[in-house]
């Protein structure tokens, strides 16, 4: 057995655990045990199903496909971290080189730490992408042996063939791989649509990544006397956009629930400037960014606060509708030199009111008899129609309207739309 002290020492030299606090890493640790595997025992076997993470503490490990070994991994290195974000087979096998001990990290308290500290969730992601960049590396050269090798066992022809069908075959498994990894993390971050509905009872939220993952996201956060809930369209779709959305739901976090930030305008300013800092944006050459809503409602006095980056409020009245601007700006990418601040609007809210946050996808999507798009002015007119339904019967209404609208087109964008009734 290894002592709680090593396990914490170990832990903090390893890649996607530096800079985690030292209290948090040592309440991790407690938790942690390691486990002894004979010389050639196989700790993942390709094909099955995996739930847990391991962290070398002494040995090697090959990570392996059959007999072709892939890579070798030595004591501070880990494996197995797919396992904990998706249920997809096991691409590769793990086995003991020689006499092994490892630390062995479960999917439930993996996510344990992710959801609790927004920080260490930041610093944990940032690890996996990295690895993931190496990882892709890694079979680049691997392709180029297996090529060299081919070479030399058959003719031309049959080497290329070959070659090709290999490749793709890799590159497909670790394609799918990536993209659970991301939907698996995004999936974890998403607020929980039961607390939504406790807070705002007719309500409702359609949600249709164009891919498995998503580049748009939602969020809420419940406060005593008010709630606030959020519609964020950020830059690309699948796992680019999925990724920059973990990025702004971790911000957001941080700003509203630890910072205490509560109005829009100001949420969003601060946004910005951890986007900015986060993506390096002053001194890279990132662009990626965000549109944007942000929506603050007292639940006593029936205020709504609102701000957008390039992503309006519509409220609907008696009948009417409203629309309340956004800034012309979004959050992070290009626009890191704008001098203005993002502005807030309050609304006195009435009962029976509805208001409305969205991304672009819904109105973008192409279809219809002619094949073009949808647009903002149809979709306020489908919404002015459907005021006497229930939210949840409206939620229904949208996404039938949606996928007839498109027919047989492709979907060309995420499609997020939040609606509200007072």
């Amino acid at each position: 057995m290894i002592s709680n002290a090593s396990i914490k020492s170990l832990l903090q030299e390893v890649e996607i655990f530096k800079g985690i606090p030292a209290e948090l890493i040592d309440a991790f640790s407690n938790r942690l045990e390691s486990s002894f595997y004979r010389a050639g025992t196989e700790l993942i076997h390709k094909g099955d199903e995996g739930n847990s993470m391991f962290v070398i503490a002494e040995g090697i490990v090959k990570i392996h496909d059959g007999e072709h070994v892939i890579a070798k991994m030595a004591a501070g290195n880990f494996f197995g971290e797919f396992s904990l974000l998706d249920e997809a087979p096991r691409s590769m096998s793990v086995s003991a080189e020689g006499d092994i001990r490892v630390i062995k990290i479960s999917r439930e308290l993996f996510f344990e730490l992710l959801q609790s500290q927004p920080e260490v969730a930041k610093k944990i992601i940032s690890g996996l992408t990295r690895r993931l960049r190496n990882q892709n590396e890694s079979i680049i050269r691997q392709l180029k042996s297996r090529e060299e090798e081919l070479t030399r066992l058959v003719d031309e022809r049959t080497r290329e063939l070959k070659l090709r069908n290999e490749e793709i075959s890799i590159k497909n498994r670790e394609i799918t791989d990536n993209v659970n990894y991301a939907k698996r993390i995004q999936t974890a971050i998403l607020p929980d649509t039961n607390a939504i509905q406790k807070a705002f009872n007719e309500s409702f939220i359609l949600y249709l990544p164009k891919d498995i993952v998503s580049g748009d996201f939602y969020a809420f956060f419940p406060k005593q006397d008010s709630a606030i809930i959020i519609a964020a369209d950020c830059t690309g779709h699948g796992v680019t956009g999925a990724f920059l959305s973990v990025v702004g739901n971790s911000l957001l976090t941080q700003i509203i629930n630890e910072k205490k930030v509560s109005d829009p305008g100001k949420i969003l300013d601060q946004l910005n400037e951890a986007v900015i800092d986060t993506l390096n944006q002053r001194q890279g050459e990132s662009t990626d960014g965000m549109d944007i809503s942000i929506c603050s409602l007292n639940f006593k006095t029936k205020k709504l606060k609102f701000s957008g980056a390039n992503r309006p409020l519509w409220i609907i009245r008696n009948n009417e509708l409203s629309s309340y601007t956004a800034n012309k700006f979004p959050v992070g990418g290009m626009q890191i030199l704008h001098e203005e601040n993002f502005q807030s609007h309050e609304i006195q809210m009435e009962k029976g009111d509805t208001f409305y946050i969205f991304s672009d996808g819904y109105a973008d999507q192409f279809g219809g008899e002619s094949g073009k798009k949808f647009m903002t002015k149809k979709l306020k007119e489908v919404l002015l129609s459907i005021q006497k339904l229930s939210m949840k019967e409206q939620q229904v209404f949208l996404l039938d309207a949606f996928n007839k609208w498109r027919g047989d087109q492709e979907q060309v964008d995420d499609v997020l739309v939040i609606g509200v009734k007072i």
